[in-house]
């Protein structure tokens, strides 16, 4: 017997995002169409041969390789009306980009966009043409309904299924967990292990403190989430506490504020054969009043922000770091930094400041930020150089589309109370955020529409683990649907990692 439900024709429906996915663009249901076959090359095998040193005429394969993938093709079909115009004429006929959902379910309302078992996104589709049937009879026997359809290219495409969420490592997590990062590549094994891009999670912890105490922890996962191990952050003290995790350029980098420097030890070393860590401290660079509390990589550097208004880069963990920014536009503390590319990053922090840089060296400040005095930014995400999200100290969640210039509030259930601590960023189309409430009880929030509108995790009737707050959130690209969310546990003193996957 299968442990899966079978897919029938009767159980999907058509939605289009016109201008794609996006807090302003509403997911449109369209009742009376439907999605034809789905196609998607990923790459011809090509054999490369040399001659066969034994048999003239003959040769030897010593090689292949995989050419490039192509782009989805689908088909949507529905029924030509007589007494209003073709929407699916008007999306052609403006050769825009739109994104596609195709909903899948079985007791769900499917006319709801975020009631489902799963969901099949082709993102950034173009309408490649238009195409009726036959329009008119001659004769009784040709009377037949009239059918439109449109043939539909999509750079990306890519499922998902409405997660079950579920308390991870708890024999390993007694204290606090302050920041997690997923760093992971999809990988064949032709140079290190296999992967599905979304293996090696690293969490760090508060220091157990006590008599005896130890350091901090890392906690962390190479499949996945399934199997958890833990270590010392050994170059920090008993009372030192961590600040946020990175990978960069092959070793797992801890910045603390409370030490005043970074912590790095290789990668390779945290493996589930009980390799023992060996992490190395250097405070290079830092300066008194400009201590770190956030890092973002870029894989090969990483931007650093910290107390005073300081933002810092890193291009080598050995060698520290060096000054980007000295205070010299704000002497806020900056909480949280998120980045694009080399080139283009954001930091934001206490009294509603933000700093943004385009050339990867000169930070400007934003004059228009969305809060003020006495509320602080907590989180921010970066979609596009134009489109940010913000989190606040006091609950809300805001998003600007001119990069700054103006902001907009996106109110969801219980927002304006408590406080949003992260947001991740998974695809175009699917976003997170962790938010706690007054009481506290820690919440995270999903948006399968590019922030349209958000919904409490878990859909359906799962239940969320227990938490006070959940400090920070990872996403994974390569599997939008896993996300890990780590805070404090609902007791109020052990930690807490919660994994979200089928």
């Amino acid at each position: 017997m299968s442990d899966f439900t079978p897919a029938t024709t009767g159980l999907s429906r058509v939605f289009i995002i016109e201008g794609r996915a996006g807090p302003e663009h509403e997911p449109v249901y369209h009742s009376c169409v439907r999605a034809q076959a789905l196609a998607k090359g990923f790459g011809d095998i090509t054999d490369i041969e040399c001659p066969d040193p034994n048999r003239p005429g003959a040769y030897v394969k010593v090689g292949s390789f995989q050419s490039g993938e192509e782009r989805a093709t689908i088909t949507l079909e529905g029924r030509f009306a007589v007494d209003v115009r073709s929407e699916l004429m008007r999306l052609a006929s403006k050769r825009c980009a739109v994104d596609v959902q195709l909903h899948f379910g079985t007791c769900q309302d499917l006319s709801n966009p975020n009631d489902f078992s799963k969901v099949l996104y082709l993102e950034e589709a173009r309408l490649m043409s238009y195409n009726t049937e036959d329009l008119g009879s001659l004769q009784s026997a040709d009377e037949a309904a009239v059918n439109e359809s449109v043939e539909i290219s999509a750079i990306k495409v890519y499922d998902i299924t409405a997660a079950a969420w579920a308390e991870k490592a708890g024999d390993l997590v007694t204290n606090e967990v302050y920041d997690v990062v997923i760093c992971d590549e999809v990988s064949c094994g032709d140079c290190g292990d296999p992967s599905g891009g979304c293996e090696r999670i690293y969490s760090i912890t508060k220091a157990a403190g006590g008599s005896p105490g130890t350091p901090p922890d890392v906690v962390y996962s190479v499949d996945g989430g399934i199997t958890w191990y833990a270590h010392d952050i050994d170059s920090m003290l008993t009372a030192e506490e961590p600040s946020a995790v990175a990978c960069v350029l092959g070793y797992l980098v801890v910045v603390s504020n409370a030490t005043a420097s970074l912590h790095y030890a290789l990668l390779s070393e945290f493996d589930k054969y009980g390799t023992d860590p060996d992490f190395t401290e250097v405070a290079t660079g830092f300066v008194a009043g400009g201590e770190p509390n956030d890092i973002v990589s870029l894989g090969t550097m990483a931007f650093i922000v910290g107390d005073g208004g300081y933002v810092y880069r890193l291009d080598a963990p050995a060698n520290g770091v060096t000054v980007l920014e000295a205070g010299t536009q704000t002497f806020s503390v900056l909480l949280a930094v998120a980045a694009l590319s080399t080139k283009f990053a954001v930091a934001v922090g206490e009294d509603g400041v933000i700093l943004v840089t385009e050339n990867g060296e000169d930070f400007s400040l934003i004059t228009t930020p969305p809060v003020g005095v006495g509320v602080d930014l907590t989180a921010v995400a970066l979609k596009s150089k134009t489109e940010w999200w913000v989190g606040t100290s006091n609950g809300y969640l805001y998003f600007t589309e001119d990069g700054g210039t103006h902001w907009t509030e996106k109110t969801f259930p219980g927002s304006g109370a408590g406080a949003v601590r992260d947001i991740a960023i998974a695809t175009d189309s699917i976003m997170y955020f962790a938010h706690d409430t007054a009481t506290p009880v820690a919440r995270v929030f999903a948006s399968f529409n590019g922030g349209f509108d958000f919904v409490a995790m878990p859909l359906g009737a799962g239940i969320m683990p227990d938490a006070d707050r959940f400090n920070a959130i990872a996403a994974c690209t390569a599997d939008p649907e896993l996300v890990v969310a780590v805070g404090l546990n609902g007791n109020g003193t052990d930690g807490v990692i919660t994994v979200g996957k089928m």
